[in-house]
């Protein structure tokens, strides 16, 4: 079997701890080499907490910084609040569930928070 290469973190909780510890694994990954490729993408609750808590946004705008194209799903980004605070940390807000799947095909393998 061919080892893992790429990893897909899908954050998607509304509890703050494993949303702190999802953002905490993205950025690890990234410091210490552990993966060629990560993805972040922002799905459901965690988008509104996201928007709510200062530390999840900070922590966020830090690993958003060094991940490759952070997404957002759209759906949950409706609310103007919300959207806001992700455009305002760099990641691009779109539908996806496609980019996912695509993702996947790709060799990523997806862990979810």
């Amino acid at each position: 079997m061919e080892p893992v290469r790429k990893i897909l973190i899908i954050l998607s909780t509304a509890e703050r701890e494993k949303a702190m510890a999802g953002l905490m694994y993205a950025q690890n990954t990234h410091d210490n080499h552990w993966f060629d490729d990560v993805r972040v993408v922002l799905f459901g609750p965690f988008e509104r907490l996201l928007a709510e808590d200062k530390e999840i946004r900070d922590l966020g705008a830090e690993v958003f910084k060094v991940t490759a194209h952070p997404m957002a799903c759209n759906t949950f980004a409706e609310d103007p609040a919300v959207s806001n605070a992700i455009k305002s940390l760099g990641c691009e807000i779109d539908q996806v569930g496609g980019i996912i799947s695509e993702c996947i095909r790709n060799g990523y393998v997806p862990l979810v928070f």
